[in-house]
């Protein structure tokens, strides 16, 4: 599948980059889902920077989920030093016409409704961000593992696979 970058006119251009007037992102619309709850569509910006995906506090509180009773990890970003809090929860993310169940961190502090990071979403999904047209886009293609993230196990660093974190209640188990 095909999917464009969504286009942003830009109001002022840099003066890096004068002749530039507008500036391009890989968004999806999907829903997360929380046990029989699912959230209305929404962007979520694909991120290939993100080790994890995460969506805006107000999208779980939506669909039913406390969101403080989750399992709590700092968040911060390309700065440094943690701004922030996030909590994870499992939930099932709606892309296309699947349906992924993964652990998703929710806060107040993202600028933005959603975030596809690498644990949960490009895990299942083989994407190739393709700079030739303009707007440039993205292909998708859907692939399934026998033994791994989508059956409450993640990729560890050396590619095997391991239990998720165990020890903290998360609501929806």
């Amino acid at each position: 599948m095909h999917v464009a970058y969504k286009v942003f006119p830009l109001k002022n251009p840099t003066p890096i980059f004068p002749e530039q007037n507008c500036t391009w992102t890989p968004i999806l619309n999907i829903n997360v889902m929380y046990k029989h709850a699912r959230s209305n569509r929404f962007e979520a910006v694909v991120d290939s920077g993100s080790p994890w995906c995460l969506f805006h506090a107000d999208i779980g509180r939506h669909i039913g989920i406390k969101i403080t009773d989750g399992i709590e990890e700092a968040l911060g970003g390309v700065i440094g030093g943690a701004v922030g809090k996030m909590y994870f929860h499992k939930v099932k993310l709606c892309f296309m016409s699947g349906m992924t169940e993964i652990m998703a961190g929710f806060s107040e502090h993202l600028s933005v409704a959603g975030i596809l990071g690498r644990s949960g979403f490009f895990n299942d999904y083989k994407i190739t961000f393709d700079p030739s047209n303009t707007p440039p886009g993205m292909d998708l293609e859907r692939f399934y593992r026998a033994y791994g993230p989508g059956n409450g196990h993640s990729a560890n660093c050396c590619g095997t696979f391991g239990r998720m974190r165990t020890g903290a209640k998360v609501e929806g188990r």
